[in-house]
């Protein structure tokens, strides 16, 4: 399994999510290795298709939008919705959805 986490420096939420995605993982007993991924730019944000910091991709898919539903890639704070709240990292419970989807 390949697991991404997309961030730039500086972001407020980037130890939030790592901390979030190895909690998880170790939840479900999943060993594999995350990549984090510095965005330094807009063009980098272009050619990573970045939709803000933190993102999480599992085999090259994030965790809540679907590719085709978002193509504004730049260099911005991520914002997540729980309970209609705005939240600086995902739910765990997509993210375990996620992860047991792609560990099938």
């Amino acid at each position: 399994m390949k697991i991404e986490l997309l961030i730039f420096d500086g972001c407020p939420n980037h130890e939030a999510a790592e901390k979030l995605v190895r909690a998880s993982m170790e939840k479900l007993s999943i060993k594999d290795n995350i990549a984090i991924i510095n965005v330094v730019d807009n063009d980098d944000a272009v050619s990573k298709r970045f939709l803000g910091s933190p993102s999480i991709r599992i085999n090259g898919k994030d965790i809540e939008i679907e590719e085709n539903e978002q193509t504004e890639y730049s260099m911005r704070c991520r914002v997540y919705w729980i309970d209609d709240k705005q939240s600086g990292v995902p739910s765990e419970e997509i993210l375990l959805n996620k992860l047991k989807e792609a560990a099938l």
